[in-house]
């Protein structure tokens, strides 16, 4: 593969690539896509940087109690409804 091709795959994937972290993370990539990610993965300090900083969030979430009490359903509610909402400036 040409320099010019090779630089041009690595700007598309690294476009492509913050976008579906989540997914990777989540075993929900299609294998194809994995193995895009993982390639880029490879290639990319930055993305890695990134992907690690994403599993900090994660394991630090999941080390948080379960909400309980009268309110814990609307608290739930109310994460689920914002993590749908775009991302703010």
């Amino acid at each position: 593969m040409s320099a010019f091709l090779t630089r041009e795959r690595f700007r598309r994937d690294h476009r492509w690539a913050p976008g579906r972290m989540s997914a990777y993370l989540d075993g929900e990539l299609t294998a194809e896509r994995h193995r895009r990610m993982e390639h880029h993965l490879d290639e990319c300090v930055e993305c890695r940087r990134l992907l690690a900083g994403l599993r900090l969030v994660l394991e630090a979430l999941h080390r948080l109690p379960a909400p309980s009490g009268p309110n814990a359903l609307a608290f739930a509610t109310s994460i689920r409804l914002r993590l749908r909402e775009p991302p703010t400036s």
